[in-house]
């Protein structure tokens, strides 16, 4: 089993249960059934039933001695975590912060010269580690697109012309397969930045603003694109076509659309 689905697994049965979460904690391959019922304080009984849902859900298992013979302190088992968890804090089992559309006053620049007035700019708070795995066992959605590494970045563009004219913007993930399985971007996020920014900038019009950050994920690099919600002044072109994300697809927009488009009206 990959350790990105035993994660999916672990947060099943360990988020919001904080005294789980203690159970799991202390178990180390030393103390038995009844030393961590006494160290948390919980009674022998529910401890016993919640290291079974954790050995069910393949986090832990019973220690055995060289002979195979099943380890036990004062007639209590003792269980020992997985080794491919064994390196985890708990923060990967908990549910990730839910992430926040920012508000922020910047600057515009207007022919090449900074206005004397600001103007409020909403923009998508850099993903963690945590949101990234809680994202990829979910699978992709109206604001989240996966990517294989490798894949060309005037592909990529399209998906940014989608996202630009949804309401709440949205992220593309390079280095995630369509299943989810975090592979990697294989390639440097200052490479890429530069290639996706060419790719943008040459194909979409007018040239939209996007946001390109690396986040290591389970000892993988991946390469997170961010698009703001749509500003309701401006309509984009993509090789002179408009193009609307719904769902997990990227549509051209109907002559309908684009003219609610250019009134400002959301389509999505």
């Amino acid at each position: 089993m990959e350790l990105q689905e035993l994660i999916a697994r672990g947060r099943f049965v360990l988020a919001g249960a904080p005294g789980r979460q203690q159970v799991f904690s202390l178990v180390n391959g030393r103390r038995s059934t009844k030393a961590i019922a006494k160290e948390s304080g919980k009674r022998l009984s529910n401890t016993i039933r919640d290291l079974q849902k954790l050995r069910d859900v393949g986090l832990i298992e019973p220690k055995s001695d060289r002979s195979g013979k099943l380890k036990k302190n004062d007639g209590a088992t003792v269980y020992q975590k997985l080794p491919i968890v064994r390196h985890l804090s708990l923060t990967y089992f908990r549910s990730p912060s839910r992430l926040s559309v920012k508000t922020e006053h910047k600057e515009k620049r207007i022919n090449n010269r900074f206005s004397n007035r600001t103007e409020r700019v909403r923009s998508i708070a850099t993903p963690n580690e945590n949101y990234v795995i809680d994202i990829c066992s979910k699978g992709e959605d109206q604001a989240h697109e996966f990517k294989a590494g490798g894949t060309d970045t005037r592909t990529v563009a399209k998906e940014v012309a989608g996202f630009l004219h949804t309401k709440n913007g949205g992220m593309i993930l390079y280095g995630v397969e369509d299943d989810g399985r975090i592979s990697g971007a294989g390639i440097s996020r200052q490479k890429f930045d530069q290639s996706i920014q060419n790719s943008v900038r040459n194909m979409i019009s007018p040239a939209p603003n996007v946001r390109v950050h690396s986040v290591r994920v389970l000892e993988s690099e991946i390469i997170v694109i961010l698009i703001s919600p749509w500003n309701r002044k401006e309509v984009f072109y993509y090789e002179g076509r408009a193009y609307v994300r719904k769902g997990t697809n990227v549509f051209q927009a109907k002559p309908e659309e684009i003219k609610r488009l250019h009134k400002g009206q959301h389509i999505v």
